[in-house]
């Protein structure tokens, strides 16, 4: 099980598009330091003013650590809880709060818990396996679509006669 890191900033960014917080157009400052939160949080760069696309292009941590807090942002009051159920929502969408349908054992994928300013860009207690992973950037890659992995084909007995068909 691994952190997804920056791979996981689809989801964020599929969130603040649904959630109307960030257009394909609307842009976002990254000067590399994210203060709204304690301790702040940092970027490796300083990319100035980015859309989404630019944002996951260069991977701009600043950009998705907005959209993170914005997910929790009611009124004037921020909840990191608010905005860890958002990202929660949408990371269902892709797959990534089920395991893969893989038929050997898997271990359960785990959606962060705590921080969603940092778990935007795939930190906080985001923790996921590799196939898991795969499946869920196959759904990026599919427009949404979501597919259960599989390694078999078919089970079939000593004599040939199918047991089982995974098709």
């Amino acid at each position: 099980m691994t952190a997804p890191g920056s791979t996981f900033k689809m989801v964020s960014a599929t969130a603040g598009l649904m959630e109307g917080i960030i257009t394909p157009r609307s842009t976002l400052f990254c000067n590399g330091l994210f203060d709204k939160i304690t301790p702040p949080a940092s970027c490796l760069g300083r990319h100035g003013s980015l859309n989404v696309t630019e944002a996951i292009n260069h991977s701009c941590n600043m950009f998705f650590y907005e959209v993170g807090y914005e997910l929790g942002t009611e009124g004037e009051s921020y909840s990191s809880e608010l905005g860890l159920e958002k990202i929660r929502n949408y990371a269902d969408l892709y797959g990534l709060t089920e395991t893969t349908g893989i038929e050997i054992e898997e271990s359960a994928p785990t959606v962060s818990t705590e921080d969603a300013v940092r778990s935007a860009i795939g930190q906080g207690t985001n923790n996921y396996t590799t196939s898991q992973l795969a499946r869920y950037i196959t759904a990026v890659a599919n427009d949404g679509t979501v597919y259960n992995l599989s390694l078999l084909d078919k089970v079939t007995s000593p004599k040939g006669k199918t047991i089982k068909d995974y098709t």
